[in-house]
Formats: structure tokens, C-alpha cells, sequence
């Protein structure tokens, strides 16, 4: 199956957390946490289109202005999402440089700061040399972004600050079955992709029933190498499976309000992304530093039913042994069943 979601990590387990993620046939990409990525290439940094920031300690957002100095003079707006400060942090650095050359740039940053009440809004454009402009806010609600291909959701915790924890998910994947493309006559090309997102856009995916319009009287039409064509009439050569899900959960305080948020919240993920700080030998550092442990973390998965966990956040302390991190992760995992 071609997945829609292709992630690369940029750090190891000891470095600053951060997830590079290309969409498939999409000329962009999405990043969870902007710290140390100096090891993305400057072409892939131009692809980034939304920042995801779950705090803005320094190995989590030091990398902005690394990614402001790559997408400068380009016409598509980044946004960036974080936590209630984030807007301020934005202005901070945008405000550490001088503007009087980029009036004729064309970019447009657009910062949303996720609370537990609402989302505040502000936008920064090059040809206003990056002044703020506060934007009406937005009401409290989950899904922060929402698209043909994915959505993605927010949920505010707390690491002794508020901090934000993401997933992003498809509803439904299409996949094309190129046997029943072929029969039909047709190429692989450009137009499957919008076929993709047409079935998307106007229809809903249900079980029971496959496909069914949200409006029987919306005829959809696409343009394919054979002319246009109803999309329900392509039906066939596409198979529907359950989307996909990652989430990305950093410096959390080792809460039972804060795991049980965790637990609903990445439920049934393909893909986790978390830390594991502290072992669990040193539980009173990790209250302390209002961090994970790995056994808290493996226990996290375990009940959220996620099939792939990613271990991202390590302290130093443990660089000499981190098999003991990932070996606790691995055993409160398997102890869950019991």
C-alpha cells in the first residue's frame, strides 16, 4: 500500500526531537518541532509548509530561523502552530533581524497559539517588514487543520507549561488498483492524484456501503487522459482502507491527567512518537523535570493500542546504556498484557 505519510527523523534518540514528513505526490512537507535540522537539505526545508511545535524550549524551535533563512523569498505562507506563547516567540525572532530589503518578498508566516480556550491568531508578511498583525481568534476546537488529504489535531499539556501534543491522520486512504486501471485503458499519472482528492472532497467513506455522495444531485466531474469523466464511474479501479494515524507527544509531565489525555488521544496511532526521558529508577528526576519515563511511555502505547512507538527524547545521563531505555519501553508494553 503507498502510504500518504512518509517520516524521517532527523536526530537520533539523544538529539534534538524533530519529524520531517513528505506527503506522497505533494510537492510540500510537514515538521513536527523545529530544533537542530541541520541535516534536512535546503530543498526539503523550501518544501515545509506547517510547523507543528509542541514548546518553544530551545532544542525544540532554535531551527526557525534556519527555516525562515530557506523559504525567505517564497511565494507560499508557512504556518506555524504551537502553544500560547508561540505568536510572541515568532515576533521575538522575527524582531532579532533587520527588514529594510524584503518589501518585494512575497512571504507570509501565519503563527496560530493553541489554548485550552481558543486559538490566537497573528500574521507576519516580508512586505510589511514581518510587523505583527493580530488576527481575530478562533474558537477552542481539536482539529486545528483540516484538508482533503489529512487533519490534524491538538491537545494541550502540561510539562510545568503548556505544551501541545499532535496527530495527523487520514480519514480513509485510497489506493489505485493498476490491474483494473489497465483494463480500463488508462495511464498512471497527475490526474489519480486529483481523482484521489475529488473522492475525498464530495464523498464520504462508509463500511457498509463504500462510497456514498453527500449530495446524490453533485454530479463530479475529472479530467483523465480518455476526457471527462464521472468520478463514480472510476469507483472500481480504487480500493478504500483505514487512513492512516501518527502522533507526537514531548515533554510531558509524568501526570495521571496528563497520560490519561495521552491514552485517548493517540489511540489507535500506526505511529507514536515519544519521549521516554528518564528510567523509571529515577522517577523522582522525572516529577522533578516534568518528564516521561520510558516504562510510563510503553504503558502509554500499550493502552492506546499503537502498533509502532518511536523513541525520540532521551536524557543524556543515559547515552552509555540507552538499551535500558528502550528495553523498559519494550517490557511495560508486554507487561500490559498481563
Amino acid at each position: 500500500m503507498a502510504r500518504l505519510f512518509h517520516y524521517k527523523v532527523i536526530n537520533n534518540a539523544f538529539g534534538d526531537p524533530c519529524v520531517f514528513i513528505r506527503l506522497l505526490r505533494e510537492k510540500r512537507a510537514l515538521m513536527f518541532d523545529a530544533g537542530d535540522i541541520r541535516k534536512i537539505p535546503f530543498n526539503e526545508i523550501l518544501k515545509i509548509s506547517d510547523i507543528f511545535v509542541t514548546h518553544t524550549h530551545i532544542d525544540h524551535f532554535i531551527g526557525f530561523d534556519q527555516i525562515l533563512r530557506a523559504i525567505l523569498r517564497r511565494a507560499e505562507p508557512l504556518r506555524v502552530y504551537g502553544p500560547e506563547n508561540i505568536i510572541d516567540c515568532v515576533y521575538g525572532k522575527l524582531r532579532g533581524y533587520t527588514w529594510n530589503l524584503v518589501s518585494d518578498y512575497p512571504l507570509t508566516i501565519e503563527v496560530y497559539a493553541i489554548t485550552e480556550k481558543k486559538i490566537k491568531r497573528a500574521r507576519f508578511q516580508a512586505r510589511e517588514k514581518f510587523r505583527i498583525e493580530k488576527l481575530p481568534s478562533l474558537p477552542k476546537q481539536e482539529c486545528i487543520l483540516k484538508e482533503s488529504l489529512f487533519k490534524v489535531k491538538a491537545l494541550v499539556l502540561s510539562h510545568g507549561i503548556p505544551v501541545i501534543a499532535y496527530c495527523i491522520e487520514e480519514d480513509f486512504h485510497i489506493n489505485i488498483n493498476k490491474i483494473k486501471l489497465e483494463e480500463k485503458g488508462f495511464n498512471i499519472g497527475p490526474w489519480l492524484g486529483e481523482l484521489k482528492k475529488l473522492i475525498k472532497i464530495y464523498y464520504n467513506y462508509d463500511p457498509q456501503k463504500m462510497l456514498q455522495p453527500k449530495d446524490s444531485s453533485v454530479k463530479v466531474m475529472i479530467n483523465t487522459p480518455k476526457g471527462e469523466i464521472l468520478v463514480e464511474e472510476l469507483f472500481e479501479i480504487v480500493n478504500i482502507t483505514k487512513g492512516e494515524k501518527i502522533s507526537y507527544v514531548m515533554d510531558i509531565a509524568p501526570t495521571e491527567e496528563n497520560i490519561k489525555k495521552i491514552v485517548e488521544f493517540v489511540k489507535d496511532s500506526d505511529v507514536l512518537f515519544c519521549e521516554a526521558y528518564f528510567l523509571n529508577k529515577d522517577m523522582e528526576r522525572a516529577i522533578e523535570r516534568n518528564h516521561l519515563t520510558a516504562s510510563l511511555t510503553g504503558k502509554i502505547a500499550k493502552e492506546a493500542g499503537v502498533k509502532e512507538v518511536v523513541i525520540l527524547h532521551i536524557s543524556p545521563k543515559y547515552i552509555e546504556n540507552s538499551e535500558e531505555v528502550y528495553r523498559e519501553v519494550e517490557l511495560s508494553r508486554f507487561q500490559s498484557f498481563q
